[in-house]
């Protein structure tokens, strides 16, 4: 059986698009069984923690991995079963943060996360944060440049044009 047809069961059972599944493994893992975070015990397709792993009856994300060593194999079986724990999913959110930190599920996209989760995903501060690089977009809304950026475009369109102007009535273009 394939990956794909696999992603598709799997995703029908859990009542989400195939394409949100997808793009959780692809930032996850990389669609690699065996990835491993440097940061901590994570690892595997979805990134299962040692705790996680024990919940699901394994006695370490490492073990989890060794008995399932293909994405078909995580995806039918950990994967699954680790995510119906959460379903219904109402949103992208919901099923994304199903898996990176589940107490955040339904939180603003402002909410920061706790120290303890940014030390081990460096680069991820808030909500959005994790769901626009699920998404391989740019969360610009809570950064400082974000919010500068459309004020200084919108002065430099008002005022580029008439500065053009003074320079060359004054013939320095």
């Amino acid at each position: 059986m394939s990956v794909d047809a696999a992603l598709n069961d799997v995703s029908r059972s859990l009542g989400v698009p195939s394409d949100w599944l997808r793009k959780l493994i692809q930032f996850e893992s990389g669609f690699n069984p065996f990835a491993k975070n440097p940061f901590s015990s994570a690892t595997g397709l979805i990134q299962f923690t040692d705790s996680t792993a024990r919940s699901l009856g394994y006695g370490s994300a490492n073990e989890l991995v060794v008995s399932h060593p293909t994405v078909e194999s995580q995806l039918r079986g950990p994967v699954l079963r680790y995510l119906l724990q959460f379903a219904p999913f109402d949103s992208k959110q919901s099923l994304y943060l199903s898996v990176f930190y589940p107490a955040f599920r339904k939180y603003p996209l402002n909410a920061e996360f706790p120290d303890s989760v940014k030390t081990v995903n460096p680069g991820i501060k808030y909500v959005g944060d994790y769901i626009a690089k699920v998404e391989r977009k740019s969360f610009k809304k809570y950064s400082a440049i974000g919010f500068f950026i459309p004020i200084v475009a919108a002065a430099l369109a008002v005022f580029f044009p008439q500065l053009k102007r003074r320079w060359t009535d004054e013939g320095k273009i």
